[in-house]
């Protein structure tokens, strides 16, 4: 897992999707569709965000949570 600051200012980490749910896709499933996950990462299903595994971001503060390029 990589240290980074978030936009947010705090320290956060920075990690491709399927690492943060350590390959489990149901529960990635569960909280993509329970906080709109998928949609703050640009995908329009949690399946297609899962597939596209994209280098992401956050803190402890929900707004940091994005996509980033890596």
């Amino acid at each position: 897992m990589k240290r980074v600051i978030c936009k947010s200012g705090i320290e956060g980490w920075q990690m491709r999707l399927k690492m943060v749910y350590v390959g489990n896709y149901a529960e990635w499933v569960y909280y993509a569709e329970l906080r709109g996950l998928h949609l703050k990462l640009g995908y329009t299903t949690p399946k297609e965000a899962w597939l596209a595994n994209p280098m992401v971001q956050g803190s402890v503060d929900p707004s940091d949570y994005c996509k980033v390029n890596a």
